[in-house]
């Protein structure tokens, strides 16, 4: 479970930080989109760097910037399903099966431990 949810935390962290800088190059970005894109994937590469030495910390972290980022990208994009879909399916649910994978796993060798 450990090295499924830093492989995610990895890659999709990589995948958002070319993701955002070619939007950045690409065009003038809004504010809103400066947050959504630069802020997710620094959360998931910090959050994956935390849950590395503290797996009950970083693993919530990367929980709550999954809601997060879901509830930003819902209130874009709720008048385009579709989008909202495939959205979400990239940006927030890595993040929440990471965060999922690394408080299963703290809590799979907390019960070993007793």
């Amino acid at each position: 479970m450990r090295y499924t949810a830093t492989g995610i935390g990895i890659a999709f962290g990589v995948l958002f930080v070319i993701f955002a800088i070619g939007e950045g190059l690409g065009g003038n970005p809004n504010p809103q989109d400066c947050v959504l894109l630069l802020l997710g994937p620094i959360s998931m590469i910090a959050g994956t760097a935390v849950a590395w030495r503290h797996e009950r910390i970083g693993g919530w972290w990367l929980i709550a910037g999954g809601v997060i980022t879901g509830i930003l990208f819902t209130i874009r994009l709720i008048g385009r399903p579709m989008d909202l879909l495939g959205t979400f399916l990239v940006y927030p649910l890595p993040m929440l099966v990471a965060g999922v994978l690394w408080v299963l796993h703290e809590a799979k060798f907390a019960k070993a431990a007793e």
